[in-house]
C-alpha cells in the first residue's frame, strides 16, 4: 500500500513538472525558433545558396582558400551628399558618403547581431564575430538590379580592422534600393544630405582551416 502511494506521489510530480515546462514553453514559442535561426547564420550548411544567392555573378567570386562562414541582413540606409564634380566644379553631384545600416541574423530582420557604417565597416556586438570589426574596400561591382545599389565585393583591410578580425572578403548581394536620388542636384542644393533606404544581404568569408 505504502509503495504504490509513492509511486503515485512520483507519477504525480512528474505530470506536474511536464505541465510547467509545457506551460513555459508556450508562453515564450519564439525562445527555441530563436536560437536554431541565430545559429543559422554561422552553420555546417552555410555554403547552401539561399535564394538570390545562387545567382552571384562569376565576377564577384571570392578566390580559392576562403568560405564562407556568416550570413547577415542589412536594412537601412545609404547617405547622398551633393558636392561638385571632381572632374568640373560646375557640375554637381551625388556622392554616396557612407551607408548606416543594422545587421540582422533572421532575413525578417530579427536578432541584431551589429552594424554597418562608413568606411565601409562591419561591427558585431553578437554572434562569431562579438566586439570585432571588419573595414573593407570594393574589388568589383555588378548592377544585378537596375533599381537598387549593386552587388559587390570586398577585401578587408587587416591593418583597419580590429586585431581579432577574421574575415578576408565581404559579398554585397540581394540589394533593393540606396539609389542616390533621381533629382539632378544644382548649385542650390550643394551640401544637402538625403538618407535613401535599403536592403542587402552581406556574406562574410574566412579562410579555410
Amino acid at each position: 500500500m505504502t509503495i504504490s502511494k509513492i509511486a503515485g506521489g512520483f507519477m504525480l510530480t512528474a505530470l506536474m513538472a511536464l505541465a510547467l515546462f509545457s506551460c513555459q514553453k508556450d508562453q515564450n514559442p519564439g525562445a527555441e525558433n530563436n536560437s536554431i535561426e541565430f545559429q543559422s547564420g554561422f552553420s555546417e550548411d552555410r555554403d547552401q545558396p539561399i535564394g538570390c544567392e545562387a545567382d552571384i555573378p562569376a565576377i564577384l567570386a571570392v578566390p580559392e582558400g576562403n568560405r564562407l562562414a556568416y550570413r547577415t541582413y542589412a536594412t537601412g540606409v545609404q547617405i547622398y551628399e551633393v558636392r561638385r564634380s571632381t572632374n568640373d566644379p560646375d557640375v554637381f553631384v551625388w556622392v554616396n558618403t557612407a551607408p548606416s545600416a543594422d545587421l540582422y541574423i533572421q532575413p525578417s530582420y530579427n536578432n541584431l547581431v551589429g552594424t554597418h557604417y562608413g568606411g565601409p565597416t562591419w561591427e558585431f556586438i553578437q554572434g562569431p564575430y562579438k566586439d570585432e570589426k571588419a573595414v573593407a574596400t570594393k574589388l568589383q561591382g555588378v548592377t544585378v538590379d537596375p533599381t537598387a545599389v549593386p552587388w559587390l565585393l570586398l577585401k578587408t583591410v587587416e591593418n583597419l580592422s580590429s586585431p581579432g578580425n577574421q574575415v578576408t572578403y565581404i559579398q554585397r548581394v540581394c540589394t533593393t534600393g540606396g539609389l542616390a536620388p533621381a533629382i539632378t542636384p544644382n548649385e542650390s542644393n550643394l551640401g544637402q544630405v538625403e538618407h535613401v533606404p535599403y536592403t542587402a544581404t552581406y556574406l562574410f568569408f574566412e579562410k579555410k582551416n
